[in-house]
């Protein structure tokens, strides 16, 4: 059988990314950060003791991490390549407290008022004000009275980490970014942002995975300044359920 045909870049493509090559998005979020985003997210919002509903699960990556504090983690994602990426990983960790769920962020298969804490970890569906909204509804209904909802995106302005404005020609104006906070601003959440930085060890390395998914651009930038270090400022948004 032959090999598939990878191409230099997906251009941003993150539709593509999650259907044809779960594998190089899975190589990308095990890319050491420091610290870490479920690291981050425990130090401010403890989750010893918790059950948690991890939406957008991806590969598991977040799933995972959340189990290394939390009690129960309920990882939920509708891409069945990623699925089967998640299931594996966790027969082959044994993970005693880890589950996997097909499903949304629009549509949790979960009963109501079930979880301690909704998390979301960089949530593509969210893309405009009617899936944000339908997503602050259905992690409500899941989420027992006193709580949270944590949503942790890349900061306003952020996207591609450092290199946003080699990404993108004004990367402080991308109306997507401004109405996702906006929206969720409405629907009552606040936030914090946070730093962490990501060593991808050799420029290889960052080219076939940061560079295939953000473009010719990053490339090129890495190629120059044979840079293998990215710094991100990551946004946690949050809210505590009535």
């Amino acid at each position: 059988m032959p090999s598939k045909q990878i191409p230099e870049s997906i251009e941003n493509r993150w539709d593509i990314l999650y259907r044809d090559y779960a594998e190089i998005y899975d190589r990308f979020g095990r890319v050491p950060k420091t610290p870490t985003v479920v690291e981050a997210l425990h130090q401010h919002f403890p989750l010893s003791g918790k059950t948690v509903a991890d939406v957008g699960a991806g590969s598991g990556l977040s799933t995972f991490d959340l189990a290394r504090f939390a009690a129960q983690v309920i990882g939920i994602e509708p891409e069945a390549a990623m699925r089967e990426l998640a299931l594996q990983a966790a027969r082959e960790q044994n993970l005693p407290n880890v589950t996997f769920l097909e499903g949304s962020a629009e549509a949790m298969p979960l009963s109501d008022d079930s979880v301690d804490v909704v998390v979301g970890v960089t949530l593509a569906s969210l893309y405009n004000e009617d899936n944000i909204l339908a997503f602050d509804r259905e992690a409500v209904r899941v989420v027992r009275p006193g709580g949270q909802i944590l949503l942790v995106d890349i900061a306003s302005g952020w996207y591609g980490g450092e290199l946003a404005p080699v990404i993108r020609d004004k990367p402080d104006e991308d109306p997507y970014e401004i109405l996702h906070d906006q929206t969720l601003r409405a629907c009552g959440f606040e936030y914090l942002d946070f730093f962490t930085d990501q060593d991808y060890g050799t420029l290889d390395n960052i080219i076939q995975t940061f560079g295939f998914i953000f473009g010719r651009k990053a490339i090129q930038y890495l190629r120059e300044h044979n840079q293998t270090t990215i710094r991100w400022k990551f946004r946690i948004h949050y809210k505590t359920v009535k």
